[in-house]
């Protein structure tokens, strides 16, 4: 097998392999792991100026583990719980609702009415319309006055 550029790996991954995908995804996580694992000193010494000897020996030595896991494990349960209501709720609302569209478009205001409640003439509205941009000022009463340009 011929050798793969490895810039065009990068633009187009793709054109691995799946046995050259899996390596790369194992190495990337083993270096990962090893980059973790040399942080563990520093990650110790940090704990150990915290006070976090204290909590090692009330979780491991005193059997506090089991609690953790117990409250842990009740977590699991409330939050898979959480995930089926609101999975049963969205499933409910679709089958309900799917290929109903209840949103309906409000009546539609007459030209007339627009240009009376802007203080505009008409053929100003069809110019609006027209126009690809439109500059629009406000005078002090709140009216649009519509620019010349």
């Amino acid at each position: 097998m011929a050798a793969v550029d490895p810039k065009i790996c990068i633009d187009a991954p793709d054109l691995l392999t799946a046995k050259q995908r899996a390596r790369d995804t194992l190495m990337t996580a083993g270096m990962w792991g090893a980059y973790l694992y040399l942080w563990v000193p520093l990650i110790s010494l940090a704990a150990w100026l915290l006070g976090f000897q204290f909590a090692y020996d009330v979780m491991v030595r005193t059997g506090g583990a089991r609690d953790l896991v117990h409250v842990l494990k009740m977590f699991g349960v409330a939050i898979a719980l959480i995930f089926l209501v609101v999975s049963v709720w969205s499933y409910s609302n679709r089958a309900r609702y799917r290929g109903h569209n209840r949103r309906h478009a409000g009546p539609a205001v007459p030209d007339e009415s627009l240009a009376e409640h802007f203080g505009v003439e008409g053929c100003a509205l069809d110019r609006l319309r027209a126009a690809r941009r439109v500059e629009i000022d406000f005078a002090s009463d709140g009216r649009p006055e519509l620019r010349d340009g």
